[in-house]
């Protein structure tokens, strides 16, 4: 259904989270697909709220805490703190890091060892909705893989980081073949939605399909819940080049928000309604904001506990923070 209405944003103070899992909301009794139409055009952004101001630059994540940073998540457990990862093959640990990129640990995910880790996403554990997880989304397929992994871990204590943590490996298999994603989000009931990153034809210049899945908790099969359909950005120098692609995802899921960053710009996603399922989001109302000043955008993370998000650059590990003006 194309929806044609932008609904007004809820106020800074109501459109977070408290940093507590149970702030987190439950999914719809629908289990309503998403949308192959295409929605109604994004919004620019206003000043409805939250109002969200410009991009500041706020630091770099330096090659000593992260090569090449491919995902990130805000900690639930401790709001101000960010874990992120690195795409290189045979990663087996997470950084966290402050909002200015600066290093507070490196923690070893035990029995971690990644071939692409493109995402990462703190959400409700699949055996304890009340308790965080950290999901390492190892996602990112460019030779054709049969499978996939997400990494799963308690959320530790990051006020005194322990060296290991313990972590599931999650496999997966798409149920329409082989699939490159960098973007990961988990839902109330701990399972995981992947955002596929869609192929890009250099002859002709048209990027494919945006394809949404969703998985069960523990492993399994990723059903393919339907397609979403990107805007054209307005400035697509990069779309021209690789292709409007979704690099990265966040979502907030007390507030009823999704975060979808391309190369070129950021999408919000506002749910009409409490206790929508977040696998719906496609359908949802729309708008453009603000996209930050970093070269190859590889990531996207709201603050916890506060108003705003991260965004990072893959290349250069800059890190551009866009807060809220009300």
């Amino acid at each position: 259904m194309t929806l044609a209405v932008v609904l007004p944003l809820a106020a800074c103070s109501d459109s977070t989270g408290t940093g507590s899992p149970s702030g987190w909301g439950t999914p719809a009794a629908t289990s309503a697909q998403p949308s192959s139409q295409a929605p109604a055009e994004p919004q620019e952004p206003g000043c409805d709220s939250p109002c969200y101001g410009a991009a500041e630059n706020v630091g770099t994540l330096g090659e000593d805490t992260v090569v090449e940073v491919s995902g990130m998540a805000g900690s639930v457990r401790t709001p101000g703190l960010y874990y992120v990862v690195s795409d290189e093959p045979g990663t087996s640990e997470v950084a966290v890091v402050r909002d200015d990129g600066t290093l507070v640990a490196s923690i070893e995910l035990a029995g971690m060892d990644t071939e692409n880790a493109e995402a990462l996403a703190v959400g409700p554990c699949g055996d304890d909705p009340g308790t965080s997880c950290l999901y390492v989304g190892d996602i990112g397929d460019h030779v054709g893989r049969d499978h996939v992994v997400v990494y799963r871990a308690p959320e530790p204590d990051l006020d005194d980081p322990p060296g290991t943590v313990d972590a599931d490996a999650l496999e997966y298999r798409y149920e329409d073949g082989p699939t490159d994603a960098e973007a990961l989000l988990v839902d109330p009931d701990g399972r995981p939605l992947i955002v596929s990153k869609a192929p890009f034809d250099e002859d002709t210049g048209e990027t494919g399909s945006t394809r949404l899945y969703r998985g069960p908790a523990d492993g399994g099969e990723l059903a393919l819940l339907g397609e979403i359909e990107l805007p054209e950005p307005e400035d697509g120098f990069l779309a021209g080049l690789v292709g409007n692609v979704v690099t990265d995802a966040s979502a907030d899921l007390a507030a009823g928000r999704v975060l979808l960053r391309t190369y070129d710009e950021v999408l919000e996603y506002r749910a009409p309604g409490q206790g929508a399922d977040v696998g719906t989001f496609p359908d949802w109302p729309s708008r453009r904001v603000p996209p930050g000043n970093v070269l190859q955008a590889e990531t996207v993370a709201y603050v916890v506990g506060g108003c705003g998000y991260l965004t990072t650059s893959e290349l250069t590990g800059s890190v551009d923070a866009v807060g809220c003006t009300d």
